[in-house]
């Protein structure tokens, strides 16, 4: 239930400011391409560019109830941007457990247009829930990062 409630807040913000649809091979890209490219240093899709939106750097406390550790995390949004068009068609949060971690090595998670189509609305759901596994505590940090985004998309001219 609170993954969707954070996808969801998401996308009422989001809509605000994003006039794009993502398309299923965007919705590939963002999820699985993206960090492909990035792992084989390769150039971004033709037809397209990324942009960093925001980025929200926290301290995770992991471990057990004995021996507790503070790492230095963040949550990174950047946005999908076709060409011709001056707000994100998709958006991917990265997860990177360490704050100085290189882009491709966190955890990619899409954010399509919340006026996308059921089915792909419907998958970046089902990759949420079945592939994500964030703890209660990051997913707060989450919860606080997408409201960080949805501030800033808020506020665009």
């Amino acid at each position: 239930m609170w993954k969707s409630l954070w996808i969801g807040g998401l996308a009422l913000f989001f809509c605000l400011s994003a006039k794009s649809q993502t398309t299923e091979e965007e919705y590939l890209y963002v999820t699985y391409g993206y960090k492909e490219q990035l792992l084989k240093g390769l150039d971004d899709k033709d037809g397209y560019s990324w942009s960093t939106l925001a980025e929200f750097p926290f301290v995770n406390a992991s471990g057990n109830l004995l021996w507790k550790k503070s790492i230095p995390s963040k949550f990174v949004f950047e946005g999908l941007y076709r060409d011709d068009e001056s707000r994100p068609c998709a958006i991917v949060a990265i997860y990177k457990e360490k704050a100085d971690m290189a882009r491709k090595d966190g955890t990619f998670i899409c954010l399509p247009h919340p006026e996308s189509g059921q089915e792909i609305i419907g998958k970046a759901k089902v990759y949420f829930e079945e592939e994500i596994d964030f703890d209660k505590d990051l997913l707060n940090y989450y919860s606080q990062g997408l409201h960080k985004l949805a501030m800033t998309l808020a506020v665009w001219p």
